[in-house]
């Protein structure tokens, strides 16, 4: 078993947000490669996390998650065996058929789409909303997840994937036990993170949304972004 520790952390609000943290977190990490694996864990496509992290000071991941955990490559760009093949015939163009006539949910641009996720806008959904977009994928016979967050961006994925199980594949690929995996995020579409018994942080500015579907189950940092990230690191080193 690896004795290194995975930090997996989602980017946008989490890792972004406040440059001097993020030059501290990629200092500290640049000591530490021998001891720490880092993952990142992304609604975005794979593609457009890389325009970003090429804009920033973040540090270049071992891995990335993209596309609300529907895809995972490795630090060369290989997807990790195996992860695609559990998905072999679902098509998002089969949710936006079935979806097609809600009248509530406005298609995002085609370059947020992809096979494996298909993405809306939809501000201040209810549960009885959320229920109807359900049973539409029933009756269409879609075993899908439903991922919605920000109180606007809906997304609909195959059910098995999500960031928190691809980061739980990801893991196992590399021989890492979930006490050793610590999680960052500040948003609905990181609630899966959360659920898979690692080492969970939520950072200082996390949404209302998160803090309440995870409740008691991670460690409330009161430090927002990247200083969120050291913090959680720093606690959960403590424990």
């Amino acid at each position: 078993m690896d004795s290194r520790r995975v930090i997996v952390t989602d980017v946008d609000g989490t890792l972004t947000g406040d440059d001097e943290a993020l030059a501290r977190f990629g200092a500290w990490l640049a000591s530490r490669r021998d001891r720490y694996l880092l993952a990142y864990a992304t609604g975005r496509s794979r593609s457009s996390l890389l325009d970003l992290l090429g804009e920033t000071r973040a540090p270049e991941g071992d891995a990335i998650i993209s596309s609300v955990g529907t895809e995972i490559h490795l630090r060369d760009g290989r997807p990790l065996p195996g992860w695609a093949d559990r998905f072999d015939g679902w098509d998002a163009g089969r949710v936006h058929q079935a979806l097609a006539h809600v009248p509530w949910l406005e298609r995002q641009a085609a370059d947020a789409q992809t096979r494996l996720k298909a993405s809306y806008d939809a501000a201040h959904l209810r549960a009885s909303d959320l229920g109807v977009v359900r049973d539409r994928l029933a009756a269409a016979a879609i075993e899908a997840a439903i991922v919605y967050s920000g109180n606007l961006h809906l997304d609909v994925i195959p059910a098995g994937a999500g960031k928190g199980i691809a980061a739980r594949e990801l893991a196992r690929a590399w021989g890492i036990p979930r006490h050793s995996v610590l999680v960052f995020g500040d948003s609905g579409n990181d609630a899966g993170l959360y659920r898979e018994g690692f080492l969970g942080t939520m950072v200082g500015n996390a949404l209302p949304e998160l803090r309440r579907a995870v409740g008691s189950a991670a460690y409330r940092s009161p430090f927002a972004h990247a200083g969120g990230i050291l913090d959680g690191i720093r606690h959960w080193s403590a424990s």
